[in-house]
């Protein structure tokens, strides 16, 4: 049998990967007709009384920055409640429609039971919860809230400060998924029900302990929270939101989620984890499109009643 050279294999071995590759990705642009779309990119706007239209959203601030159509009284009437909501672009809302915002659902099932309850959203996309922490001082003279519920998201304990090697596994996922349409199919196959392997996410996601800046950041803002609302007799509840991707065993960030909830409600924070929740589902019919997977009105109605089903359940407002 005639033998080639050790180069001609290692080329008819590239042709054979490209045309299969070839072939892969021309079935896919033949079948799949999604479009190829970089990464979401919200709205932010900061300041106070501003009004844009992104996408088709309206979003509005009033005269305290925040995303509501009302303005807060300087004081509260006898029988009123007030939550004070902060967390990251799921409470702002990227995305989402005034009525579809977990503020204002939330605020519709408390009214019900209770009467006369506010719930002010003071997120802001791209908080972490050292960014939550300043925000709650600053919020909590101006706004009197009897509770305060953080929310928090996965991407909270990655470090801020380690731009590069967030940036170089964001950017090649970015650049593969954006000019492959295999590859693009691939990466919302995987995101929708496999979870994106972990070597495009960030390392300080995983193997969490003392030495990951962000997980230590995060635990020291999450003590100081904890710390400020009891000083100022302020019930505090942290929501745990799971990253919307394969929402079952596999869910790739499983260590991360068990460890938040050990450590909050080890110093003694109440703690509700929406994973179970969402788990019957599917994370695409959570995003409001594969481009932009934030959660959808589905995704805040199902949230808005867990919450206040667990508010009242452990009777967290009447305290």
């Amino acid at each position: 049998m005639k033998r080639y050279p050790l180069y001609k294999n290692l080329l008819l071995s590239f042709v054979s990967i490209l045309v299969f590759f070839s072939l892969l990705e021309g079935a896919t642009r033949l079948f799949w007709h999604s479009k190829l779309e970089k990464d979401h990119v919200g709205a932010i706007i900061q300041g106070a009384n501003r009004q844009i239209i992104y996408e088709g959203i309206e979003y509005k601030t009033n005269s305290l920055g925040l995303r509501m159509t009302r303005e807060l009284s300087p004081r509260k009437s006898a029988n009123e409640k007030r939550i004070l909501a902060v967390g990251d672009s799921f409470v702002w809302g990227e995305g989402l429609p005034y009525e579809d915002l977990i503020t204002v659902k939330m605020e519709a099932l408390l009214n019900r039971d209770y009467g006369e309850v506010q719930v002010i959203n003071g997120g802001q996309s791209g908080f972490d919860t050292n960014d939550e922490l300043e925000r709650l001082k600053l919020l909590m003279p101006l706004c009197q809230p009897d509770m305060a519920i953080i929310f928090f998201y996965t991407n909270d304990v990655v470090d801020k400060n380690d731009k590069h090697s967030f940036n170089l596994r964001q950017n090649t996922h970015e650049f593969l998924r954006t000019h492959s349409k295999f590859l693009g199919f691939l990466y919302y196959l995987f995101k929708d029900k496999l979870g994106i392997p972990t070597v495009f996410l960030p390392s300080d996601l995983f193997d969490l302990n003392d030495s990951k800046p962000g997980w230590v950041a995060f635990k020291k803002a999450a003590t100081d929270i904890h710390r400020e609302c009891s000083e100022n007799n302020v019930q505090l509840l942290f929501v745990l939101i799971p990253t919307l991707t394969n929402l079952d065993a596999n869910y790739p960030y499983a260590e991360l989620r068990t460890k938040t909830n050990s450590f909050l409600k080890g110093i003694g924070i109440p703690v509700y984890d929406i994973f179970d929740l969402f788990t019957p589902y599917r994370a695409s019919e959570l995003w409001i499109s594969l481009k932009n997977t934030h959660w959808n009105g589905k995704g805040t109605d199902l949230a808005a009643v867990g919450i206040v089903d667990f508010v009242n359940t452990h009777n967290l407002l009447r305290n």
